[in-house]
């Protein structure tokens, strides 16, 4: 039993840390401009949680056209507007969608958030089969959300079934029980602004060497890149994000949200072998029509910015992402 002493202490110890840590983070842990580029389930829970408490806002949710790809957090629109005055959040993120539109607002919506605004964006890619977010939630909006879906909606989406390991088990529990375990991902990109030091450190040298932006500068995009992105086929019922912007908009409806839907910027200069053609803009005046039907307010952006304004296809450069900055900001005023 002696023996056995050394070992309860040293345990005793452990959890006392662990919950400091805990308590720490809890306390610390900053809410950042936009989602990290991997975020996860518990920062995604406490951005949520948080909301809940504050003041209606407006929200902006949407893809990584909308998140800011490729430019600083600070440099995004979103942020932009905050830093003029307008109370906003960015909860956009790589690999939106409608379908994932939909399980963030019922997300919130079950968990209180209830805000003044929410602007979102609709890219016509994203009604593509092909695309990679066509029927998949965000892993980490899936944990969350997931059991909000009813069967049929869950019908639609692309199942990768319940992982029954043991190593899942595992990590279900110490993320349920450990918040710097749960927010790894989350602290790294804190730290570093990086997903990991080793990216931080690389990211480093390759800006200081100049091969950033000698990398930068030689990558061209071409339009065969994005041959097959736009399913031109005509929108129907069948179509899965056309279903799940519909369920969107009929909630924003029920629960009297303001909602505005921008149509995405799409740079038809690079694209033009591919998408300009009836049926392309077929489907953006159903898009358009189905959005204003339901009370949507809709901003045509989809030929509004100019080739420069473009990394490539939708993505903005810096000064594409102060052009949208500056539309939504006499939209939101009026």
């Amino acid at each position: 039993m002696r023996a056995l002493a050394p070992l309860g202490l040293t345990m005793l110890v452990l959890v006392v840390l662990l919950s400091a840590t805990d308590v720490a983070i809890g306390t610390w842990f900053p809410r950042f401009e936009r989602f990290s580029d991997n975020f996860s389930a518990a920062y995604l829970e406490r951005e949520v949680h948080a909301l809940a408490r504050e003041s209606p806002q407006a929200l902006f949710i949407g893809d990584s056209v909308l998140w800011g790809y490729k430019v600083r957090p600070s440099q995004s629109a979103v942020s932009l507007l905050r830093a003029g005055g307008l109370p906003a959040r960015n909860l956009a993120f790589q690999g939106g969608s409608p379908v994932n539109l939909y399980a963030l607002l019922r997300l919130m919506l079950s968990e209180g958030v209830h805000p003044s605004t929410v602007v979102f964006n609709v890219n016509q890619k994203e009604f593509s089969p092909a695309d990679s977010a066509y029927r998949t939630v965000h892993p980490s909006l899936n944990a969350l959300a997931g059991s909000l879906f009813t069967p049929g909606e869950r019908g639609l989406l692309d199942q990768t079934g319940p992982q029954r390991s043991f190593e899942h088990a595992l990590d279900s529990e110490m993320t349920a029980h450990w918040k710097l375990y749960a927010l790894r991902s989350d602290l790294r990109e804190a730290i570093f602004d990086q997903v990991d030091a080793v990216h931080a450190a690389d990211d480093f040298v390759q800006t200081l060497s100049g091969a950033k932006a000698r990398g930068d500068a030689a990558h061209r995009p071409t339009a065969a890149q994005f041959e097959g992105t736009y399913d031109l086929s005509p929108l129907d019922e069948q179509n899965v994000s056309l279903q799940f912007l519909l369920k969107s908009i009929r909630l924003l409806r029920h629960e009297r949200i303001r909602s505005i839907a921008i149509l995405t910027p799409t740079n038809h200069a690079l694209l033009h072998d591919y998408i300009d053609a009836p049926e392309y803009r077929s489907n953006l005046a159903r898009t358009r029509a189905l959005l204003e039907q339901s009370g949507v307010q809709v901003i045509d952006l989809d030929r509004a910015f100019a080739p420069a304004e473009f990394l490539d296809n939708d993505h903005l450069t810096i000064a594409g992402n102060r052009h949208l900055a500056a539309v939504l900001r006499n939209v939101l005023a009026r």
